[in-house]
């Protein structure tokens, strides 16, 4: 429980100054001081969990991949961080699988005793916008529960979609959203009689809740044009530039309803929508610009050269001192990791551990020479981050709005109107708005 304690508060700095923004809509669905599984989708190795753990108003318990605990040291750090193995053919076969009961009676007596555990429910890490296969622990997990304390009135099962703008990205939007509660005792008596039934029906309506806060791409052929619309959304929404973590579902609300216009387009749109925006977003590219420029939003940027200047000398200081831990992280993630789906997680925990051993580094040196004039330079760059995090993205804003002003008219008209043309084409009433419209 306490190291759980101790990283818990120096997660959640690096979160707020890793994402543009976290929204968590509808926390106040999680029954308070009741038995609760947290259902959640799997879109990256290890960043969910840690959301969660960091802004919800309890401690958690997490499910997590059987081999992390082969090593003794590993394991004893797992268990303190409240991490419970499961164990998979591909972690050791099946003599490995027997090990799961430990992990459920845990699991179990955590219910009993009106915890909270989180599970992905889909059981593998895939990087893709779409809701896969859920397996069926979520429900064993519930039922057995149940189950095995016949005192234990109810475990609420949360469905919890987890969505990013791009996940492998740092200054990504975060939006997270929780569903109303299922009663796993709806399920108590058919699971009595017909186990394997009782399970399935709520795999199944599991499945059916959390659809409903997930970003879905029915097609992975659509995935590219999808992309490519969310982009333009997010050119239209504000851009926040300080880290906060908010309760509002807007910008999943916004992303949900353009993947389901993508999901409901005849192929003949859809096809014209693909060349179009093929076209436009690799112009956009040979030029060097995003979307957002497109938009005029970084007009008034290129008249704040002045001001950016001023905060060049305090900029390059503070980018000196974080220098070096981004350097290490972003060298080891890009060495050491295979898949797209570790690569921001292990980006990330290795910016936090390498920035905090090279911050008391830095406090040692004027503890041990009494040169305490040195401990200005590592709490001026720590404190200063948030700014320079806003700094380097008005820099960036600027520097495509002042782009975007030397640009040649006839290739800004010819961008602008394929911009126009996407939206049309986008805005078009599909098929079945067209019936309810009659």
């Amino acid at each position: 429980m306490l190291l759980y304690q101790l990283v818990r508060p120096l997660m959640d700095w690096a979160l707020k100054r890793h994402y543009r923004r976290i929204d968590l809509a509808h926390a106040e669905r999680i029954p308070q001081n009741k038995a609760v599984i947290l259902a959640a989708n799997h879109p990256t190795a290890f960043i969910e969990p840690c959301i969660l753990a960091c802004f919800l108003d309890r401690p958690l318990f997490f499910l997590v991949r059987g081999d992390l605990f082969k090593k003794p040291l590993f394991r004893l750090l797992l268990e303190w961080l409240h991490m419970l193995p499961v164990y998979r053919i591909q972690d050791g076969g099946y003599q490995n699988l027997k090990q799961n009961y430990d992990t459920f009676a845990a699991c179990f007596k955590a219910l009993s005793e009106k915890r909270t555990i989180m599970i992905l429910a889909e059981g593998r890490c895939i990087h893709e916008k779409r809701l896969r296969p859920l397996k069926k622990g979520t429900a064993r997990l519930a039922l057995g529960a149940l189950e095995a304390d016949p005192s234990l009135d109810e475990v609420y099962i949360v469905p919890v979609g987890v969505n990013y703008t791009h996940a492998d990205r740092a200054d990504s939007e975060v939006m997270i959203r929780f569903g109303h509660p299922i009663l796993a005792s709806r399920f108590r008596e058919s699971y009595a009689r017909q186990p394997n039934l009782a399970i399935n029906e709520l795999t199944d309506l599991l499945k059916e809740s959390m659809q409903e806060h997930v970003i879905h791409i029915d097609n992975p052929e659509d995935d590219r044009v999808a992309e490519n619309m969310l982009e333009m959304t997010q050119s239209s929404r504000s851009q926040q530039l300080l880290k906060v973590v908010t309760n509002s579902e807007k910008a999943l609300e916004q992303e949900i309803e353009v993947v389901d216009k993508i999901n409901r387009m005849e192929e003949g749109d859809k096809n014209t929508l693909k060349s179009l925006t093929g076209e436009y977003f690799g112009r956009l590219a040979q030029f060097g610009l995003d979307d957002a420029s497109l938009t005029n939003k970084y007009a008034r940027k290129r008249k704040s050269g002045v001001r950016l200047l001023a905060g060049l000398p305090l900029a390059l200081v503070s980018l000196l001192w974080h220098l070096p831990p981004l350097l290490i992280a972003e060298g080891v993630a890009t060495a050491k990791v295979k898949t797209i789906e570790f690569y921001a997680p292990v980006r990330l925990a290795v910016w936090l551990a390498t920035t905090v051993f090279y911050a008391l580094l830095w406090i040692i040196i004027p503890l041990s020479t009494a040169a305490w004039w040195w401990l200005a330079l590592p709490l001026t760059a720590l404190l200063s981050l948030p700014w320079l995090i806003n700094y380097a993205t008005l820099v960036k804003q600027w520097y495509l709005g002042w782009r975007v002003g030397k640009m040649e008219s006839h290739d800004l008209h010819y961008l602008k109107k394929l911009r126009a043309l996407i939206l049309e084409v986008f805005n078009q009433p599909t098929s079945d708005q067209e019936v309810t419209a009659r």
